[in-house]
């Protein structure tokens, strides 16, 4: 995926800088309206929100959103990241599957959200572009970048929220909200794997055929 600039969003990327499928980012409440020509010119349909209600601020535009939230709870406020990813993988799969099924419906591209645009966005974008046919590698590439956009925004209101915890978990929070190392989403994709692939991983937990056919589709006609 390729970084692109859209007024008002941060940590962006899509599969494609003028025609893509699929487009990531962080929360989208300031975007602007130049920042919603934007996306319309882009394709953007569908904006798949992958945070739980109470997350969510006043929009600002008026693409449809679809709400798929992940968690079922209220997000942790720290906790390895890891063990997260884990949690996510082998309990939530549902929820998951869920999000992906509305980026492979959506007649245009779909945005998806959480947060930050890197651990719920980070995993659902991993399975919809595993099952679409891109390779892990290009995987791993794209979740890397996440930090660098991420912890400009993110970082002072995370510090005050870090601030109210225990000084043990401290460390392990910061990671969590502002950091996208290599070895969490090579950890999730080994998880990914031992549950038998993207593919086989979505189709059990309520992906069809003709979904997985639409991702598929759309991939290669972006290329």
């Amino acid at each position: 995926m390729q970084t692109i600039a859209i007024d008002g969003l941060f940590n962006v990327r899509a599969t494609s800088p003028t025609e893509p499928w699929l487009v990531r980012t962080g929360a989208p409440e300031n975007v602007t309206a130049a920042g919603v020509r934007a996306l319309r010119d882009l394709g953007v349909t569908t904006i798949v929100d992958l945070r739980e209600p109470s997350e969510a601020g006043a929009r600002s535009h008026d693409i449809p959103v679809q709400q798929a939230g992940i968690y079922g709870a209220e997000p942790p406020a720290s906790g390895r990241l890891e063990d997260i990813y884990t949690l996510m993988l082998r309990e939530r799969g549902g929820a998951l599957t869920a999000a992906v099924a509305l980026i492979a419906d959506s007649e245009g591209a779909a945005l998806v959200h959480c947060t930050a645009g890197k651990d719920r966005t980070g995993l659902v974008v991993a399975l919809a572009r595993l099952a679409a046919g891109d390779s892990a590698d290009a995987i791993v590439d794209d979740y890397v970048l996440s930090a660098e956009h991420v912890r400009p925004v993110r970082e002072p209101a995370v510090r005050d929220l870090v601030l109210a915890l225990p000084e043990t978990e401290r460390a392990e929070a910061l990671r969590l909200h502002l950091d996208s190392p290599r070895e969490a989403i090579v950890h999730a994709l080994a998880i990914i794997d031992e549950l038998g692939g993207a593919g086989a991983y979505l189709a059990r937990h309520g992906l069809t055929d003709a979904q997985l056919t639409r991702l598929r589709h759309k991939n290669e006609d972006a290329r």
